[in-house]
């Protein structure tokens, strides 16, 4: 008989236990709000009150709740990160005031912008706009193609860092039908600005070989502005294609002809980081595009500095009258001692404009210069030097 007893006893134990394990789960699970005396009807029978209170599960119910309920400050600590992961704040700006913006839409890959891709924060512009759209990005890498169409006008693009916020994509002239659609990033709107934001084509270098050149970005708009960004490749990285534009305190980084096309533009205090790998002359810096005298096409580089591995000549002549020319730029041993390149075109010798004026740094020295190198006065580098080059009086809102 008290064998059957104890039969009995610790089988009721045992689904007494296994009933209050599922209780607790199912609490657990869902937060669910249990009454600290038990009183609920769950727990009127008194077989399992008495098992209950027998083994002290009570007190390891209370325990649970006291330390992981919903008011626990593990709770509010987890909640809290959730908060500020997406806190609203990040999203000030005051470029809001300083361009009287309009409309800002956001940009984040965690889901706590309107938007997760800039291309549709892009579409989403009002087209031939005639006040100021500003688009924050928050940080991280976002891996898409991306085209500002010429119908949206007066955009902002900003992110929180050059270093922070990026924008990437790995097509080439191979891949994309030629060297202009490879783009990263094609800006062919006017009145375009960005800042703290990098452009990336993360095409691998292919040395020597066919459909190499990759494109970061592209830009054709007039009056585009760029503050505080970064652009990264290989051959071809920048796009300065056409119009007139401003790049201050960017950082550019290339092997071959990484900044090329037939813009006029100043770029004042930035850091051009060279790339080239292999043996003697390993890429140029520039080339400029300018086909014709009749056009006031150029790129001016003021205050600047030459980094990174390698030889490089400061440009190379694209265009029969490419113009080019570097101011109080200072000039590691990257550069060649040879400075500028003609296209192996001689006849082009004596129609390209490259200048240089007071640049500093073992790789500035005029001495072993090509001897079509323009050795510019304070008068005749003066006009490459201002903001005038580009018209930025009447349209940069800062420089």
């Amino acid at each position: 008989m008290n064998t059957k007893r104890t039969i009995w006893f610790w089988l009721f134990l045992t689904i007494a236990i296994s009933l209050l394990t599922i209780i607790l789960s199912f609490y657990i699970t869902t937060n669910s709000t249990i009454t600290k005396d038990l009183s609920s009807p769950a727990f009127e029978l008194p077989l399992l009150k008495w098992v209950i209170q027998q083994t002290g599960i009570n007190d390891l119910f209370s325990f649970i709740t006291r330390n992981f309920g919903p008011n626990t400050s593990l709770s509010r600590h987890r909640h809290s990160r959730h908060v500020a992961a997406c806190d609203p704040n990040k999203w000030n700006s005051p470029l809001v005031a300083k361009y009287k913006v309009s409309l800002v839409l956001t940009v984040d890959k965690k889901g706590c912008g309107k938007f997760n891709s800039l291309q549709n924060a892009v579409n989403a512009v009002p087209d031939l706009s005639q006040t100021t759209t500003l688009i924050i990005l928050d940080s991280g890498t976002y891996r898409e193609k991306v085209k500002v169409n010429k119908t949206k006008t007066n955009l902002i693009i900003q992110g929180q860092s050059y270093l922070d916020t990026a924008i990437a994509w790995n097509d080439t002239s191979h891949s994309s039908g030629g060297t202009y659609y490879s783009y990263t990033v094609g800006i062919f709107a006017p009145k375009f600005v960005a800042y703290n934001v990098s452009f990336k084509n993360t095409s691998p270098e292919n040395i020597g070989g066919e459909g190499r050149q990759a494109v970061a970005l592209r830009i054709v708009g007039d009056q585009a502005a760029f503050y505080g960004c970064g652009f990264y490749g290989f051959q071809d990285t920048l796009h300065d294609d056409e119009g007139r534009h401003y790049f201050k305190d960017c950082f550019i980084q290339g092997s071959i002809d990484f900044i090329f096309g037939n813009a006029r533009s100043l770029y004042k205090g930035c850091t051009l980081n060279a790339v080239g790998t292999g043996a003697g002359i390993t890429g140029a810096i520039t080339a400029h595009g300018r086909d014709s005298k009749d056009k006031k096409t150029g790129f001016s580089f003021l205050q600047c500095r030459i980094e990174g591995r390698g030889k490089v000549w400061l440009g190379r002549a694209w265009g029969v009258y490419a113009t080019t020319v570097f101011s109080n730029t200072f000039m590691s041993e990257v550069v060649s001692p040879e400075g500028w390149n003609d296209w192996r075109d001689p006849p082009r010798d004596r129609l390209v404009f490259f200048g240089e004026f007071e640049n500093s740094g073992p790789g500035a020295n005029l001495k072993n210069r090509v001897h079509y190198t323009k050795r510019l006065t304070q008068a005749q580098a003066a006009p490459y030097m201002d903001i005038a080059f580009i018209d930025g009086k009447e349209w940069l809102a800062s420089a």
